[in-house]
């Protein structure tokens, strides 16, 4: 029996497309249950769909949030308290997503305000989408007291009385009671805001160390209790989980004091953090003696120690990150020693050693998936985590005798790999939020030479080039050891897909620095001009520039195997044209598409070629600040300023540049 045709198959007699009479509503339920590449092929089926869906402003916003790796936040369109003020609507989301990306690839702050720290930096600090975090007080001590600043709120102020000062301007000689009393209270009005900016607590105890999250409202500060009489060795670590609007215990957290679950020997601590959903990461390193650096993950609101991992007495755990909720990436250290050295007795000779440097791949099962053993055990036992893969780094000439310890590893990437929305603040809520499977990693890799030079490398590359060799989250093998050693993954095979930058950069002295797919960092170029250069490893943002400038210049896409050979660059080198005609500048843009080549030059062991598959762009502005932090809204530039006391009592002015 021959097949029937189902009746959406058979076209309509009169040439009527039923599908672009539906009703929008209808329309807009349909395309938005499309994944990226099937809405973009119907965006190129025929001019009367491509109409319909560019003038749909729901579907016109999903797209754009999918080529953008952004979702939008449904706590966002949530009727605010204000009744004054109304949820956003889909084209008005749009239109400003659209203008906010258009400055972002420009680098053309919507506004800037300028904020002074009055206070002198402390020995902490911490940045994480608006919220700044400082400690006050001196870097001799620990401090009490903690600031938080919401740079969110600075544009609010800087504009009060611009009105007032402007017609004071134009008025000089009108000065009047009135005018003078209008003039105070602006001056008021601005302090008021300026309180509203910074706020500040005292605690009971010295903190150690803190994080941030203000789409949950958690604050985490850290204690190191001293030694009690039953155990007077031993430092004890507590970790404290407030609120971050009322510095009051979680109302989410079950338990709002953790405990670490190994005793410390001394009381100066280094850790690392890394806040996700219902987790709390924590990495404890870079300890003397006989403690081993170590890292422990919370589902913070239940208080349940959930997954615990120890370094093996050769190696390091230089610094870590979240690649999902559920696996971890390690930059490490290993210290071999070879096995025919005559060398043993004299533990002072490291001739014998050798120092390989490597990230390791870690996962476990996610929180959700691990429910209690009995009612009369609620936390089961933490899970240990597994060892994925290991993913060999280029070598480094390595020579402790002669001032050339093994490099230091520093990794980064923000926002942590969120699969839930903020909910915070209560009537403004982050509207975007980067999908969590996008982002960058940057590793900085801090050398030290003989003679005073210490160089310092930059390295980019994408998350997805790591978390392609994660296994599923519900795979056994999260539960149990691997029944063989983790696989090896060798430099060549990720080097295409990374971006080495050095060594002539200057060390970051924070590190806030990239925000999903964006890097930003001040430069000193070769000119004498000190400009803040913002990168974008966005694929799909630099493979739309690349066709842009291939449609404009009528030429074919270049085959990259019968190119030439890239000639060797630095980070402030342009690309030679030759090599590929669409790299360089164009209207403030520049792309680079071929590979990045580091000359064989200590500590470098060989000539390294990276970047084959990994273009980006940047562009930049003049500035001076000497520390650049960023977020998906803002970019801070850090300015120190100078004065009669400035070297007893160091301040900083902030300029907030919003797109």
């Amino acid at each position: 029996m021959p097949r029937q045709p189902a009746p959406y198959e058979v076209p309509d007699k009169e040439g009527r497309c039923w599908l672009l009479a539906m009703p929008e509503e209808v329309l807009a339920n349909v395309f938005t249950r499309l994944d990226r590449c099937s809405l973009t092929r119907c965006y190129r089926l025929c001019k009367p769909l491509h109409s319909v869906l560019s003038d749909n402003s729901k579907i016109a916003l999903h797209h754009l949030l999918q080529t953008s790796s952004l979702r939008l936040n449904p706590h966002a369109l949530l009727p605010p308290s204000d009744p004054h003020r109304h949820a956003p609507s889909s084209a008005e989301l749009l239109s400003s997503l659209r203008d906010k990306l258009d400055r972002w690839a420009s680098f053309s702050p919507r506004s800037e305000a300028s904020y002074e720290l009055k206070e002198p930096e402390g020995r902490l600090y911490e940045y994480l989408e608006g919220i700044l975090l400082r400690g006050v007080g001196d870097r001799t001590s620990l401090p009490r007291e903690v600031a938080v600043y919401d740079l969110s709120k600075v544009e609010e102020w800087e504009n009060i009385g611009s009105d007032e000062e402007q017609e004071g301007e134009q008025h000089v000689e009108e000065t009047s009671p009135e005018v003078i009393q209008e003039e105070e209270d602006a001056v008021d009005l601005r302090e008021n805001h300026e309180a509203d900016v910074r706020t500040s607590k005292k605690f009971s105890f010295q903190v150690a160390e803190f994080a941030v999250d203000k789409g949950l409202d958690l604050l985490v500060l850290v204690e190191v209790r001293l030694p009690t009489p039953e155990h007077p060795r031993q430092h004890t670590m507590v970790i404290h989980l407030l609120s971050l609007s009322t510095f009051e215990p979680h109302p989410r957290a079950s338990r709002p004091v953790l405990e670490w679950p190994v005793p410390l020997y001394r009381r100066k601590i280094s850790l690392g953090f890394q806040i996700c959903d219902d987790g709390l990461f924590i990495l404890h390193h870079n300890q003397p003696g006989p403690s081993h650096d170590m890292v422990c993950g919370w589902q913070w609101t239940t208080g349940r120690l959930a997954v615990t991992l120890r370094a093996f007495p050769t190696m390091s755990f230089e610094s870590f990150v979240l690649l999902t909720p559920w696996s971890f990436v390690v930059p490490s250290v290993l210290a071999h020693l070879d096995p025919q050295s005559f060398l043993h007795e004299r533990l002072d000779d490291p001739s014998d050693l050798t120092w390989t440097h490597h990230l390791h791949l870690y996962a476990f099962p996610p929180f959700s998936s691990t429910e209690p053993a009995d009612g009369s055990d609620p936390h089961p036992p933490p899970h240990t985590a597994t060892h994925v893969a290991t993913i060999d780094l280029l070598p480094f000439h390595v020579d402790p005798m002669h001032d050339m310890p093994p490099p230091r590893l520093n990794i980064r990437t923000d926002p942590p790999p969120r699969h839930s929305f903020p909910t915070h603040p209560k009537d403004s809520p982050m509207q975007f939020h980067p999908d969590p499977e996008s982002g960058l990693c940057v590793m900085e890799i801090l050398c030290q030479m003989p003679g005073g030079r210490d160089p310092h490398y930059v390295m980019c590359f994408p998350k997805s080039a790591l978390t392609q060799y994660l296994p599923a989250p519900t795979s056994p093998l999260l539960r149990q050891a691997f029944p063989r050693p983790a696989p090896v993954v060798p430099w060549s095979t990720l080097a295409p897909n990374v971006r080495l930058f050095g060594p002539d950069l200057e060390q970051a002295s924070w590190v806030c620095y990239v925000y999903q797919n964006r890097y930003v960092t001040p430069l000193q170029l070769p000119d004498g001009r000190s400009v803040i250069r913002l990168y974008d490893f966005d694929p799909l943002r630099v493979r739309r520039e690349k066709l842009s400038r291939i449609h404009a210049s009528g030429e074919s896409v270049p085959d990259p195997s019968s190119s030439p050979p890239a000639k060797r660059t630095s980070l402030f080198r342009k690309q030679q044209p030759e090599a590929n005609p669409i790299d360089g500048e164009r209207n403030g843009v520049h792309l680079v598409t071929d590979e990045t080549v580091l000359a064989k030059d200590q500590p470098l062991t060989e000539e390294t070629r990276t970047g084959r598959d990994l273009s980006y762009t940047y562009v930049e502005i003049e500035s001076e600040a000497e520390v650049t932090l960023i977020d998906g809204d803002r970019i801070v530039a850090v300015e120190p300023q100078d004065g009669p006391l400035s070297f007893v009592h160091p301040k900083a002015e902030l300029t907030i540049m919003t797109f």
